[in-house]
């Protein structure tokens, strides 16, 4: 496809286009809705889709590349270009996209020396194998006017962004890529995303507050700088709204793209974790951002706002395509409800006439008076959260519209249409200077005729309206199955020593991994640098499910013996965030090592030194308890103690710490406190029977808090092995789990797990969303061998859950068969002190 950038427009075969562009993405959807989501697309009016290429998704495991069946990236492309669609490829390297390590596969950290998203051989020579497989389907595909390389750099600390955007610039050319190349914003650093490399076009994605009055006066500020440059306003993401994506239009935005019009899910152990929680989040399977197409496909009330729009845009044509952002003169607006800063906007189609946006982002209804001197004075209802248009003299039909409060959604030689909100007015100019006036009442469709040119006037509503229809509908549950030991499908245990190795580098990238090791008692369990999801046991007696992020879990007492830990790969980071370890991008899963707790030391009397503090002898005072007006204040406070002779872990926790801490212990710096992740382990610097000499420079302003610490000492299991279970483990688990009649509600005990089976014939012919209603399970979900989502249930124990619903997965139509179709629920109860409850499962449209 002839694609160009030319004078701050988007030219397809030459001819000016203005487009929006919905998330649509083949791996969060069954093969076989493809075309119905694409088709979706289609007639809510947008004309593009942008779709990622998540690498981890076709390379599995080092050098195992699959591009087929559900993984055909060639036969999506094949389809999205047979029903009409343009689409933005966005083959990263990294997506983000809340998925999986952002789309790097998890073993590129193992490589010593490999940087992640560097300008560095290593890494690059990684990235050209993924390029060498995705780019000639990219180069061949004729849907793909737009390839976006990387994805947001703007958000991480990239040492060379000119360096590293150019080598992927000079890897896309290399395989013959013609369309334009373009590199996105995440924060609004186009330099830093797009490396200022030429040859690449810098992109921006916006995310306001729908409601924020600012809106305009941020993106014309890109739009005025991009337009010095002779580059277009690319808007590669944004929200869904189409309030809002109006506003953008009226900056002068040529590629508006709402980020994940068409909903989906995360299939298999394909979820992420990330910082959207505090700061912990994890990625539910339900990926769903409130979209106008639901995961199941249904489509909601956003999609008739998306036709409406999508139908002026088409009517409006090169002229709105090629429309520039005015100031017109001899017009003043004035309204009764608050105007975006600096008035509303305005564009000057090419060709003649204004597009004037009147935008109300309140809650309130209200009416704008736009006054001219050619027409004079009118007066324009415009609803909350609404940004309706006005056109004025624009020559169209062979007459001049001189003013319409109607928007027109079609035009031609013979028919113009108008989408009515309400009373509007319409007025239309012939050749010989006559003037109609229409009044059309909104209320019901309207024809009207001058001379051979015939008007239809629509009522809003009919252009707007839903088709969608909502089912909802109980399951029964059938029959329950085994518990906690046999549940799993693990491989064969792999001895390991001394330390629980991490899965990644054991060659497990997803799924479960089981590890067992021998512990002493102990007061607590520590488990060392813990991610993401684990679940612990002495001697089966459960301790409790946590997600500490890569930090430290400390659990109750136990009384050693075979110490037990279940961990889940929820996902790898898609972000990279330093505020606790698994937040960043590339770390690894599981945990360093398990600690049996065998004292615990409350630190209550420190000396004190520092500026402005005595010196012979130094002052004692409790922690954080030195006062001084001085602000900041620091003070270094110095704990001298004897370590246990029977430990060999030391670990310093600080609670509730809010201040700036550095850690010294026996001169071997620690560096400072993540109150994050509050633990220090200092065995470095200590030995069994030796001395601690605890030194910790507090720095604090206004009294920040802090806490309180304690030195904890214990002993390391040892003797670990490892097991792992990938999905298709499971799911032979799950069909060889012997199981016996059960109805709802279930109650399992805490800690343990138990298959629960189900059939679903009577759902067949239709895509379903499955809810659970229940408390304090963690429930993984298969449906016909497909892992279709990962669910936890409200509890005290359930971390932060973001992207979509917690309690969802799906029931895709496609994977149904003529009879004998499954659900299968690996339900785990992660309360250590109430039972867990499945009370309901509902399937709904």
């Amino acid at each position: 496809m002839n694609v160009r950038i030319a004078k701050g427009q988007i030219l397809i075969g030459d001819e000016p286009r203005l487009l929006l562009c919905a998330s649509l993405f083949y791996f969060r959807i069954p093969r076989g809705e493809w075309r119905d989501r694409l088709r979706a697309v289609r007639e809510s009016g947008y004309t593009c889709i942008d779709v990622y290429f998540p690498w981890n998704h076709h390379e599995l495991a080092p050098g195992e590349w699959d591009f087929a069946g559900e993984r055909d990236a060639a036969a999506f492309l094949a389809m999205a270009h047979e029903e009409g669609l343009m689409v933005l490829a966005r083959p990263g390297p990294y997506i983000c996209s809340e998925w999986d390590g952002g789309g790097l596969p998890a073993w590129l950290p193992l490589t010593d020396g490999l940087r992640l998203r560097q300008n560095e051989p290593l890494y690059l020579a990684q990235v050209r194998r993924w390029f060498d497989r995705i780019l000639p389907i990219l180069r061949d595909s004729p849907a793909v006017i737009l390839l976006q390389v990387e994805n947001e750099l703007d958000f991480f600390d990239c040492d060379d962004p000119a360096g590293y955007i150019a080598a992927l610039r000079d890897m896309a050319l290399e395989h013959g890529i013609g369309v334009p190349l373009v590199a996105c914003a995440g924060q609004g650093d186009l330099a830093r995303a797009s490396g200022e490399t030429d040859g690449v076009l810098a992109a921006a994605n916006f995310y306001p507050d729908d409601s924020s009055l600012g809106i305009e006066t941020v993106v014309e500020a890109y739009q005025r700088h991009l337009a010095e440059r002779g580059e277009p306003l690319l808007i590669t993401e944004t929200n869904r709204p189409h309030v809002t994506l109006r506003r953008l239009l009226s900056t002068g935005a040529r590629l508006i793209g709402p980020y994940l019009q068409a909903s989906g899910n995360d299939f298999g152990f394909t979820n992420a974790v990330n910082n959207w929680g505090s700061p912990l989040a994890l990625l539910t399977s339900d990926y769903d951002f409130g979209g106008y197409l639901s995961p199941s496909g249904v489509a909601r009330p956003e999609h008739g706002e998306a036709r409406l729009l999508a139908a002026m845009i088409a009517a409006l044509g090169p002229a709105l395509a090629g429309a520039e952002p005015v100031q017109p003169d001899q017009l003043t607006v004035t309204a009764d409800f608050p105007l975006p800063d600096g008035g509303p906007r305005a564009l000057a189609l090419d060709g003649g006439g204004i597009l004037l946006a009147l935008a109300n982002p309140g809650d309130h209804d209200g009416a704008a008076r736009v006054k001219s001197l050619g027409f004079g004075e009118i007066e324009v209802g415009v609803r909350a959260r609404s940004c309706p248009f006005v056109l004025l003299d624009l020559p169209i039909a062979g007459h001049r519209l001189e003013v319409s409060t109607a928007e027109l959604i079609r035009a031609d030689s013979s028919e113009l249409v108008f989408s009515c909100d309400g009373p509007s007015i319409v007025v239309l100019v012939g050749e010989d200077g006559e003037r109609t006036v229409f009044h059309p009442g909104g209320g019901t469709t309207e024809r009207a005729k001058v001379g051979d040119l015939l008007l239809t006037f629509l009522p809003r509503a009919d252009v707007t309206a839903p088709d969608a229809e909502s089912i909802r509908t109980p399951v029964d549950l059938e029959a329950i199955a085994c518990g906690r030991e046999a549940a799993t499908g693990a491989d064969a245990p792999r001895v390991l020593g001394t330390e629980p190795t991490r899965p990644e580098r054991l060659g497990a990238y997803r799924g479960y991994a089981f590890y067992t090791a021998r512990s002493e008692p102990g007061l607590a369990l520590l488990l060392h640098r813990a991610g993401d999801v684990l679940s612990a046991y002495t001697d089966g007696h459960y301790l409790g499910t946590v997600t500490p992020g890569g930090g430290f879990a400390l659990l109750p007492r136990h009384d050693g013996g075979r110490l037990e830990v279940r961990t889940e790969i929820w996902g790898h980071s898609n972000f990279d965030d330093p505020r606790l370890p698994a937040l960043r991008l590339g770390s690894l899963r599981g945990f360093d090592a398990a600690t049996s707790i065998t004292a615990i030391h409350r630190l209550s009397t420190w000396r004190i030194a520092g500026h402005g503090i005595g010196g012979t002898p130094s002052p004692y005072a409790g922690w954080g308890g030195w006062i001084t007006s001085r602000q900041p204040h620091e003070a270094r406070y110095t704990h001298v103690r004897s370590t246990s002779e029977q430990a060999d872990t030391w670990v310093l926790r600080f609670e509730d710490l809010q201040a700036h801490v550095e850690v010294t212990v026996n001169d071997v710096s620690f560096g400072p406190v993540n109150p994050h992740d509050p633990f220090v382990d200092i065995t470095p610097a200590l030995r069994p029977g030796g001395e601690a000499r605890i030194e910790l420079t507090l720095r604090r302003l206004h009294s920040e808090a802090a806490g309180e610490v304690t030195f904890l000492e214990g002993t390391r299991a040892t003797a670990w092995t490892a097991a792992f279970a990938e999905e298709q483990d499971l799911w032979r688990a799950a069909q060889t789990a012997a199981s016996h009649p059960a109805a709802l509600p279930v109650r399992l005990p805490p800690g343990e797990l138990h298959w629960l089976q189900v059939e679903v014939d009577h759902l067949h012919g239709r895509s379903w969303t499955g809810r659970l209603v229940g408390s304090d399970l963690k429930v993984t979900a298969f449906f016909n061998g497909h892992l279709v989502g990962r669910m936890w249930l409200p509890g005290e124990t359930r971390p932060m859950m973001k992207g979509g619903s917690p309690d969802l997965f799906a029931l895709p139509a496609p994977w149904f068969t003529e009879s004998g179709n499954r659900l299968c629920l690996l339900a785990e109860a992660v309360h250590p002190g109430r039972p867990g409850e499945l009370r309901e499962i509902i399937a709904e449209r």
